[in-house]
């Protein structure tokens, strides 16, 4: 089970939230349901969408192949495959929707939760989980021989071992812009100067909203936004050599001790068929 920091209770985080509490998707009587969200389900409307949303539940994601991001409160988390993210019940969240998703989603009931419930963090989906929660969502089976499947599904969700990327969002319109242009190109390589001067700003102003906005300074928040794209691109099965210049790094061993330094493994271990997965 996954050890978790001090919880904070749900009265708490569905208090003064903008953002529309969903309806319960898991069948009643039962404990968890899992959704694909590459599928469209007929209770759709209590489900996950890239409109941002809170759920009643608890809720993993995580991706079935490959990798994916879920962005939660104002910050983007980067998934590699056996990676999942715990999003407690209440906590504003949005989460891509398409036939190209690799994102899956575990619903869970509260109550089915025995250990604290905690804060956004990363945990372990690991292949026997995956397996069994693909299983129950294809098979049919009697109500008490489902619980049991459920109750060993929620012993099998493990503390992560790997990090996650973490990547605030800002939403100062001074630097939003930019940010999102690093996160298009993330081997643009132009300096705080360089991005200062395009945007008519001071180079200290530029610094000090970076890190303002995401507690991060430019460079650090862009070697991040680069780690980011990496994972992504790794999932993808992109050669190291090619993801490096990608990202903006000049040669392969520069590009894999920042990525080890910041992931603390080395790129190759993101590749498909790791032995991590």
């Amino acid at each position: 089970m996954v050890t978790l920091v001090a919880p904070l209770s749900d009265a708490r985080r569905l208090q003064g939230s903008e953002s529309p509490l969903r309806g319960s998707i898991v069948p009643e009587g039962y404990l968890l349901t899992t959704r694909y969200l590459r599928h469209a389900y007929v209770d759709d409307v209590d489900g996950c969408s890239p409109e941002e949303h809170r759920h009643p539940e608890h809720v993993v994601f995580w991706p079935e192949r490959g990798t994916a991001a879920v962005e939660v409160e104002g910050v983007r988390h980067r998934l590699a495959l056996g990676q999942g993210l715990w999003v407690p019940a209440g906590t504003a969240h949005t989460a891509a929707r398409s036939a190209a998703t690799t994102l899956a989603a575990l619903h869970v009931l509260p109550h089915a939760w025995e250990a604290p419930i905690g804060e956004v963090r990363a945990v372990c989906v690991n292949p026997a989980l995956r397996e069994l929660l693909a299983y129950l969502s294809e098979t049919g089976m009697p109500k008490q021989q489902r619980l049991r499947a459920q109750r060993v599904c929620l012993e099998l969700i493990a503390d992560e071992a790997r990090p996650v990327i973490e990547l605030p969002l800002p939403r100062d319109h001074r630097i939003a812009a930019i940010a999102r242009a690093i996160m298009v190109d993330p081997g643009d390589g132009r300096s705080l100067d360089d991005w200062a001067w395009s945007a008519s700003l001071s180079a200290r102003t530029l610094a000090r909203a970076f890190r303002a906005e995401t507690g991060m300074t430019f460079s650090q928040w862009r070697t991040a936004a680069r780690m980011s794209a990496a994972v992504r691109l790794l999932g993808d099965g992109i050669p190291v050599g090619i993801v490096a210049r990608r990202v903006g790094y000049a040669t392969i061993s520069a590009f894999s001790a920042a990525f080890h330094r910041v992931m603390g493994r080395p790129p190759h271990r993101f590749l498909p068929g790791s032995a991590d997965e």
